[in-house]
């Protein structure tokens, strides 16, 4: 037998990455609302420095009502 030896037989059967996959949609999970005010500002991920209706500096993030069910569901 050479050193060079044949493939094995368990070619394909392990998951390899693909880049190119289409991924399922991302569900929001949490939200942020300014505890002042109440506002709540669209798809940010991390807090502004300040609230855009208050001007205040405390925000507060939670999850949304059945969004991690949603987020479990995708797969």
């Amino acid at each position: 037998m050479s050193i060079s030896m044949e493939r094995f037989s368990a070619e394909g059967q392990f998951a390899t990455y693909d880049a190119y996959k289409n991924l399922p949609q991302r569900v929001a999970v949490f939200q942020m609302q300014c505890r002042s005010c109440g506002f709540e500002p669209e798809d940010v991920v991390t807090a502004p420095k300040l609230c855009p209706k208050c001007h205040g500096e405390t925000w507060e993030r939670f999850a949304r009502p059945g969004s991690i069910l949603d987020n479990a569901n995708r797969y």
